[in-house]
C-alpha cells in the first residue's frame, strides 16, 4: 500500500490571496522599519549612541523618530499583522476544509503516533499565554497544527523573513558533534520541522519528540507518516519531561528557549542533563543573546517581540546560557550564532554529560 504524502497546502483563490498580502504586509512592515532605523541615524542615534538599558532605548527611539511616517506606519502594520495573521490562517484553511481533511486523516494511521496518556497539568506560563498572539492558543482549533506547521510556516512566513527558515533547522542539526545516536529526543517539537530535520541528519536514530501542544504534535505525526518514520510523541513540558533518565544520546530543541521564563530554562537543562546518557550531548539553538549584539539590532529584536506575542524573549535573550548549562552540570560548552551577521541567528549552545 502506498504511504499517503502531505502535499504542501493547496488554497482556494481568496484564501491564497489572503496569505500572499499577510506576507507582503510583513515584508512591508519590515523594510518601513528599516527606513525608520536610518532615520534615527539621521537624527543621531545609532547603535553606540543608544542607552544600555533596553526599556531606555525603546523610549529613546519613540522620542527620536515617533513621529517619522515609516516608524508611524510600521507600528500600525505590525499591530494590524500580528492580530489577523493567524484568523487570516484559519479562513484559508476552512475555505478548502473538505479537500484538506480527509488526506490530514489519511495520514493518521502509521509508526508516528502521538503517545496516548494522560496529560499533565499544563504550565502557567504555557495555559496563562497566547504566544504569538494566537487567540485561544496552540489548540484553539483541531487542526491547529496543519494550519501553523504548513500554512502559516511554508506559505506566509518562509515569504517574510530572508533566507531559508527551514535550512536553518538542518543547520542546527547538522552541528552535533556526532552522527551516531541512537536515541534523539526533540523538546518542544511542536508541528514537527525541525524533528523532519533531524530525521534528514540522523537517519537511524530513534526519535522522540516532546510538547505541550496535542494539536502540533497530531501534525507532527502526520508528517512523520509521510515520511515513513516511526517518531514516539508526547505531551510533556521540557522541564519535567517524566521520561526514563539516561535514556537519550542527544537531547535538542529549535527555538524552544525563548518561549520559557529564565528558571523554567534553567530546568529545562537541568532535565536535559537528567536525561542523557553519559557522554551523551545536548544541543540547543535559539535566538541570539542581546548581550552579543549591538544595541539598534537588539531593540530590533525587542521591538519585534513585542508585537510579536513573545513575552519571555527579552528575558531568555539577556540570559548567559553557556552559564546555565554548564550549572547543570554540562561540559565542554560552547555558544555563539552560526547565522550571518548582523543577528548571527540560530545561537547554538552545545554541551557533553560526562561519561
Amino acid at each position: 500500500m502506498e504511504t499517503p504524502t502531505l502535499a504542501s497546502p493547496r488554497l482556494a483563490q481568496r484564501g491564497r490571496a489572503a496569505i500572499n498580502f499577510q506576507a507582503g504586509i510583513g515584508i512591508a512592515s519590515a523594510r518601513l522599519l528599516a527606513q525608520a532605523e536610518r532615520a534615527l541615524a539621521d537624527r543621531g542615534i545609532t547603535a553606540d549612541t543608544l542607552p544600555e538599558d533596553m526599556d531606555a532605548r525603546h523610549d529613546t527611539v519613540a522620542h527620536v523618530i515617533g513621529d517619522h511616517p515609516a516608524f508611524r506606519l510600521n507600528t500600525l502594520l505590525s499591530e494590524w499583522r500580528a492580530k489577523s495573521h493567524g484568523p487570516v490562517a484559519r479562513d484559508a484553511f476552512e475555505e478548502q476544509r473538505d479537500q484538506l481533511v480527509p488526506a490530514l486523516h489519511a495520514l493518521d494511521a502509521g509508526p508516528s503516533r502521538l503517545v496516548e496518556e494522560p496529560i499533565p497539568p499544563l504550565p502557567s506560563y504555557w495555559a496563562d499565554t497566547e504566544f504569538h498572539r494566537t487567540e485561544g492558543g496552540w489548540d484553539s482549533s483541531a487542526y491547529n497544527g496543519y494550519v501553523h506547521g504548513e500554512i502559516l510556516h511554508k506559505l506566509m512566513l518562509a515569504k517574510m523573513f530572508p533566507g531559508d527558515i527551514f535550512a536553518q533547522r538542518r543547520a542546527a542539526a547538522s552541528a552535533a558533534p556526532r552522527r551516531d545516536y541512537a536515541r534523539i529526543l526533540d523538546m518542544g517539537a511542536s508541528s514537527g520541522h525541525y524533528t523532519v530535520a533531524l530525521a534528514e541528519i540522523f537517519p537511524a536514530a530513534r526519535i522522540t519528540g516532546i510538547d505541550l501542544s496535542p494539536r502540533m504534535l497530531e501534525h507532527a505525526a502526520r508528517s512523520g507518516n509521510a515520511r515513513g518514520q516511526a517518531w514516539q510523541l508526547h505531551v510533556r513540558p521540557a522541564e519535567d519531561t517524566g521520561l526514563p533518565a539516561e535514556s537519550f544520546d542527544l537531547v535538542t530543541s529549535f527555538n524552544l528557549l525563548h518561549e520559557l521564563p529564565p528558571p523554567v530554562i534553567d530546568a529545562v537543562f537541568a532535565e536535559t542533563f537528567r536525561l542523557l546518557a553519559p557522554g551523551g550531548d545536548m544541543l540547543m539553538s535559539d535566538v541570539p543573546r542581546f548581550a552579543e549584539l549591538d544595541r539598534l539590532t537588539a531593540w530590533r529584536f525587542d521591538h519585534l517581540a513585542k508585537w510579536g506575542g513573545e513575552p519571555f524573549w527579552r528575558a531568555s535573550a539577556s540570559m548567559d546560557l553557556a552559564a546555565a548549562a554548564t550549572r547543570a552540570g554540562f561540559t565542554g560548552v560552547t555558544a555563539g550564532g552560526i547565522g550571518t551577521a548582523p543577528t548571527f541567528h540560530p545561537y547554538l549552545i552545545q554541551g557533553r554529560k560526562p561519561a
